[in-house]
């Protein structure tokens, strides 16, 4: 067996609701097939219960085989907290986003940004218990999407990632909203804006563009809360 150990510096963007998740150990730690074997990594969280916008945490790789290249423990690092920030903002969206920074180990981390902010559209809906969501999503390693489902997440993380300007976001989710079998594709219909988004500028310029892609991805959100119900049977 090898162990890896990191220091994770989480800065967060928005006020944090979930300090009885992180006091949970609901997530604590992921364990991921690989052909070299199973590699489990994990974070302490319990730093985040504080109110201090930027915290730092442990977070461990263990390869359990030993088997697994020292040179690719980062890869699975950055997985762990994609899935992170994707379970938690399906149970509750919009609750948890911001910048991660981890250090320690052979080789470098790729710094990541999670920009929750587009989740925020459905924060007015009542939250999934973590578990659920847990029992729902089993995660892996696959990086094709090859189902409805896993189109769907893949494109909430692009989205979550920032790698999507305005006309991007509505391409996004429309194909959500088609993966889902979700007939009202009014987002693929918003006008295409300049940059500026100025209403300054053009008076026609006003909410509308913005609450129409808000509206897309409370329908998603909420199709994908609808599909964990299902499996926990509520």
């Amino acid at each position: 067996m090898n162990e890896y150990r990191f220091t994770a510096e989480v800065a967060r963007s928005i006020r944090d609701r979930n300090a009885e998740l992180w006091r949970s150990g609901l997530l604590r730690e992921r364990a991921y097939t690989t052909r070299e074997g199973i590699i489990r990594v994990g974070a302490d969280w319990e730093p985040l219960v504080s109110e201090e916008e930027i915290v730092r945490i442990d977070v461990w790789a263990i390869d359990d085989g030993g088997h697994l290249a020292a040179r690719d423990v980062p890869s699975f690092v950055e997985l762990f907290f994609h899935d992170v920030f994707l379970l938690i903002n399906i149970a509750d969206p919009g609750s948890f986003g911001g910048a991660v920074t981890v250090s320690g180990g052979e080789f470098r981390v790729n710094d990541m940004v999670f920009d929750a902010s587009a989740f925020a559209c459905s924060a007015s809906s009542p939250a999934l218990p973590l578990s659920e969501v847990l029992a729902w999503y089993r995660g892996g390693t696959e990086q094709m999407a090859t189902t409805p489902m896993q189109r769907v997440l893949f494109h909430l993380l692009h989205i979550a990632r920032g790698e999507c300007d305005e006309w991007m976001l509505r391409a996004r989710l429309t194909d959500c909203l088609m993966a889902l079998g979700i007939s009202d594709l009014v987002v693929a219909d918003v006008p295409l804006l300049h940059p500026l988004h100025d209403e300054m500028l053009d008076e026609r310029v006003d909410d509308s563009v913005s609450e129409e892609t808000d509206r897309a991805m409370a329908k998603v959100l909420m199709a994908i809360q609808d599909a964990v119900r299902e499996v926990g049977g509520r």
